[in-house]
């Protein structure tokens, strides 16, 4: 029976669910330790590490005192800290920096500080005090504290706490049939599909990218720095699985055509299953009648970043509940008139994929002809009923509008509409456009980016008059405007395409067209555009007599599913793309 409750007390300030940047298990061990009043480690806390590490004598105080109370308590604040600015100079004022050893310092930042009281929640070992915003130790937390060091004991209690984690289920779920999997290949089935907190970077670009790349440094920096939070998440996960004997991390290869050539590339952080991990998987599926593992769902994970993330957070959880109440299957249509009780207004197509994406952070739901069947035991997850938030945002609203839509493309590519209107996120951006374009709609292509070379670029090859395009991409909170600056910067990469000169510029971003093509295009996309961008269009095809055109990202969408579906053909689009203007399919207002 799962254990599913309604609060109307439950607090939202904390996210919890989703840790990325802690592995350790020492480390894991002493965080811990800090709530049990009886380990050494305590002790040693109270009595050394606090006098030593915090400068400030009242903290020291204050500290020591709150460790050694029972029952020992502790507040967010006082765990994890604060910092200042240059975060390098902060002064140790947290009791979990005081525990660990930072990176060339004696102490930890107040970032991993909570990146470890996340670990430390999510496996069950603490838990959360929502009134007044504290932690305390569980009774698996206890045992696990009180285990000796690198004894069977604590490997177990490790293994117990670590199988309750939904994600570590679709993890070895994904590598169970053998596969051997890229952090790349995981992250792009792990999480909600189309959220912008669950964004996962192509492999195939990146590999196209390095390819491309002769400096071993640059490689290098791109396969540790390029990635998206999906990514992060499965190599923080498949650390924590490679520890416990569960998986292996073994180099992959991948074979890459470019230009008529081919090179090989490698991943380093890529993972197959172990004997052990399998024998955990079948375990989590209840196989061989050994008692099935019963999973910690916390409400913050079904959606860690989002403008209206209380509202999908609560939709979300109330899907699980409806499937854990269900006697049995049950249809798409009975839960969408059960979310309709509780002041939910959705489509079918909204709930299909709330239901994947429960699958892919590790819920057993099986889909058959009388509908979905939920085969976890689920705990932890607490609705808090008054937190709803304001609905919908914009955003939201314009992806649910697309994913009724989109029929052919996968809802994956949903998260472009997040990127669009976050600027800090150009590079993922630029990178997934060129993905929709060359994996979905026929075009071969490339990312470029980088110094004095667009973004990207698409080309065909087996049309009549084949056409390549090169393509600028820029995400803006508040719509684009063409700048002159931008609009100079394109009409210098159509000159450069004409010219074809190396003294103009050596890196000759041209090369990656078809030596035989002769008819180009140019096209800007964006979260949106405003201003009086279509005379920039304009003046840039009058100097260099190349036409192109403006798309926001909603319509890109629109006009990749054309494609897709056959509705139009690749010359079509190429006139849709050379009048000067903004390509309009659908209005977005």
């Amino acid at each position: 029976m799962s254990n599913i409750e309604l609060s109307t007390h439950y607090s939202t300030k904390r996210s919890f669910g989703w840790s990325q940047d802690a592995s350790d298990f020492r480390s894991l061990k002493k965080v811990v330790q800090i709530f049990d009043n009886k380990s050494e480690f305590n002790n040693n806390l109270i009595m050394v590490k606090i006098p030593k590490l915090v400068k400030d004598k009242n903290l020291i105080k204050k500290f020591q005192g709150l460790l050694k109370s029972e029952p020992l308590e502790l507040s967010y604040s006082d765990l994890v800290g604060t910092h200042i600015i240059p975060r390098k100079d902060s002064p140790c004022n947290g009791i979990i920096q005081a525990s660990i050893c930072g990176q060339g310092r004696a102490y930890l930042t107040d970032w991993a500080s909570d990146s470890f009281l996340r670990w430390a929640h999510l496996c069950g070992f603490v838990k959360y005090n929502g009134e007044n915003d504290t932690f305390e130790i569980t009774n698996e937390g206890l045992t696990y504290s009180r285990t000796e060091d690198n004894s069977e004991e604590e490997k177990q209690c490790l293994l117990n706490a670590i199988l309750k984690y939904p994600p570590v289920s679709r993890i070895l779920q994904l590598l169970s049939k053998g596969d051997h999997l890229s952090k790349f290949e995981i992250g792009s089935q792990l999480g909600f599909v189309g959220d912008e907190g669950f964004t996962s970077l192509p492999q195939n670009i990146l590999l196209t990218s390095l390819a491309m790349t002769e400096d071993t440094k640059e490689k290098n920096k791109m396969k540790s720095d390029w990635d998206g939070s999906s990514d992060k998440y499965a190599r923080q996960i498949c650390k924590w699985l490679e520890k416990l004997n569960l998986v292996r991390q073994v180099k992959k290869e991948y074979k890459v055509n470019l230009d008529n050539k081919e090179y090989i590339e490698n991943l380093g952080q890529a993972y197959m299953i172990t004997p052990d991990g399998l024998k955990a998987y079948r375990r989590l599926q209840g196989v061989n009648k050994v008692s099935k593992v019963s999973k910690n769902v916390f409400w913050e994970m079904l959606c860690p970043k989002a403008a209206d993330k209380y509202y999908i957070r609560n939709r979300r959880a109330y899907i699980i509940k409806f499937l854990s109440d269900a006697n049995g299957s049950i249809t798409l249509n009975k839960i969408q008139e059960k979310l309709q009780e509780v002041k939910f207004d959705e489509s079918l197509e909204v709930i299909k994929d709330d239901i994947k994406g429960l699958q892919n952070i590790g819920l057993f739901i099986k889909e058959s002809s009388k509908g979905y069947l939920l085969n976890d035991e689920i705990q932890n997850l607490v609705i808090p009923v008054n937190s709803i938030g304001n609905g919908k945002s914009d955003t939201l609203r314009l992806k649910d509008f697309c994913r009724d839509i989109l029929k052919h493309i996968p809802h994956s590519y949903l998260n472009l509409i997040d990127l669009a209107y976050d600027s800090n996120s150009n590079r993922q951006f630029e990178m997934e456009v060129i993905d929709l374009l060359v994996s979905e709609c026929g075009y071969n292509g490339l990312h470029l980016g980088g110094g004095r070379k667009p973004d990207g670029i698409i080309y065909t090859e087996s049309l009549k008059n084949n056409y390549g395009t090169i393509i600028d991409t820029k995400a803006y909170s508040k719509g684009y405007s063409l700048p002159i600056s931008q609009a100079d910067e394109m009409r210098r990469y159509i000159e450069e395409n004409n010219k074809r000169d190396n003294k103009i510029n050596p890196n000759e971003w041209w090369n990656n067209f078809p030596k035989k093509l002769k008819k180009f295009s140019f096209l800007f996309v964006s979260s949106e555009f405003n201003g009086q961008f279509e005379d920039k269009l304009d003046n840039i095809s009058k100097t260099t007599n190349i036409n192109g055109a403006a798309m926001n990202i909603v319509n890109l969408l629109l006009f990749a599913e054309k494609i897709k579906s056959q509705y139009i053909d690749l010359e079509e689009a190429y006139n849709l793309i050379t009048k000067n203007a903004e390509v309009k399919l659908m209005n977005m207002k």
